[in-house]
């Protein structure tokens, strides 16, 4: 038997008799532990001490924080989950006794606590779930995704879908905690300013554009961090599913709102096409359905393609790939001929940037690119900057070194100019995004 073990038990044996204690003393204070956390407390301490209980590894008061929390918060991911410090970016839960964190600067650790039992971290996340997003994880309904307080995302399941002994399992993921701007990004090496200020002046010109990327890549962080540095005249209007990830209101020192933002979320019989369709009578700047993933892309690219600006994320695993997603999503509420749907995707967003996390777990703007259609209808993709992976080493199982570089591959189209100074753009302004040396056009690839 494993020191762990037998300390988890030692301590599930200690919570069950101090929860027959307090049923004897104080019955109703049980009724809800944390209302009555005082009490609660004060009655655990006054039963490790006339008992007195020792346990290895834990001081008196370490072991009474961590008995309350077996009992009235969430065990070991109470801590965890206020993130203090900002720098926790995912746990994910294999099971009971197999609990990993992801940190910002690429460290993956095993928590050095686990869980008590299988049945304790079933029951510790039936409460957190119900408590913090109000569903239910059960038998009946083993999975669950939703969202925690403080913009923390949640997917769960228990058995039947995970095995008895693993208890739970899940993935907590922290959304943009730090609430990360154009300077974060830039120092961060997500992407240069050139390349930020780029697709900035691009979405505040009023063109589309659409982010793709894979799970946890960094999509929604970056189109927050993208948001956030639009003009503060400009409209924006953001629709989510059911819960609220971006957060771009901003306040002066007074507290009263300095921008022009409004925050949708789908509810009940109320989707995100029909919310899209809504922005449209709203006089928006700028329309952003958080993320593709069903039906409402083919109202998303009319809009697009009748003057408003969309800005989108969507999975796929590149800029070009992001164009047949959409078609896909397009295609389950049209009738169009698949190339014909194609075409208007290409022309509703010019833009497309692809976001990856690497294995060193930075996150980089791996490629931004333009969709050019020419007269024949016919889609044409040219890369306008890069990341170029130099060497990647690995040190250990959880730590690998990355050193890279982002290139500028080409300019932007001659049309792409002339449609951003039609738009109100200075020659001046554009200046900064030439290269000469690449030539008027470049190269598409």
């Amino acid at each position: 038997m494993n020191s762990l073990y037998k300390r988890n038990q030692e301590l599930l044996d200690l919570i069950g008799r101090i929860q027959q204690y307090i049923s004897r003393t104080n019955s109703k204070a049980l009724g809800d532990v944390k209302k009555n956390e005082a009490l609660i407390k004060k009655d655990i301490r006054k039963y490790i001490e006339d008992h007195r209980v020792l346990i290895d590894g834990y001081t008196s008061i370490e072991l009474l924080n961590r008995i309350f929390s077996e009992m009235g918060e969430y065990g070991i991911l109470t801590a965890y989950l206020e993130n203090e410090n900002k720098e926790l970016e995912e746990i994910n839960i294999n099971s009971y006794d197999s609990v990993v964190l992801h940190y910002k600067n690429g460290d993956v650790v095993r928590a050095p606590e686990t869980f008590l039992s299988a049945e304790s971290a079933k029951n510790i996340m039936i409460r957190l779930l119900f408590q913090q997003s109000e569903k239910t994880l059960s038998a009946a309904t083993p999975k669950v995704t939703g969202f925690l307080k403080n913009n923390i995302r949640i997917t769960a399941t228990c058995p039947p879908l995970a095995d008895e002994e693993c208890g739970v399992q899940a993935s907590i993921r922290f959304v943009n905690p730090s609430k990360l701007r154009r300077d974060d990004l830039i120092r961060k090496e997500t992407l240069t300013d050139e390349m930020f200020d780029f697709i900035n002046l691009c979405v505040s010109s009023g063109l589309s554009a659409v982010v793709a990327g894979s799970t946890s890549s960094g999509k929604t962080t970056f189109l927050d961090g993208l948001l956030g540095d639009v003009e503060k005249r400009k409209r924006i209007i953001t629709i989510e599913e059911e819960v609220r990830e971006l957060n771009l209101v901003t306040r002066d020192e007074n507290g009263i709102i300095d921008n022009n933002v409004v925050h949708w979320k789908t509810h009940g019989s109320i989707n995100s096409r029909e919310l899209l369709n809504t922005a449209l009578t709203c006089d928006p700047d700028i329309i952003v359905p958080q993320e593709m993933k069903g039906e409402e892309a083919y109202t998303a690219q009319e809009a697009a393609r009748t003057g408003h600006a969309v800005l989108t994320t969507t999975h796929a695993n590149s800029c070009r790939a992001a164009y047949t997603r959409m078609l896909t999503l397009c295609m389950l509420d049209s009738t169009l001929e698949d190339k014909v749907l194609y075409r208007l995707v290409c022309e509703a967003f010019t833009i497309a940037i692809f976001c990856k996390r690497l294995d060193d777990y930075s996150r980089k703007v791996m490629e931004i690119t333009e969709c050019i259609v020419d007269e024949h209808g016919d889609a044409n993709f040219r890369t306008l900057y890069d990341y170029e992976i130099d060497s990647s080493e690995k040190i250990s199982d959880t730590k690998t070194i990355i050193k890279g570089h982002f290139v500028k591959r080409n300019n932007m189209s001659k049309s792409l100019q002339q449609w951003l100074i039609t738009n109100g753009v200075p020659t001046r302004t554009l200046e900064r995004f030439i290269d000469e040396s690449l030539g008027e056009e470049g190269k598409a690839i």
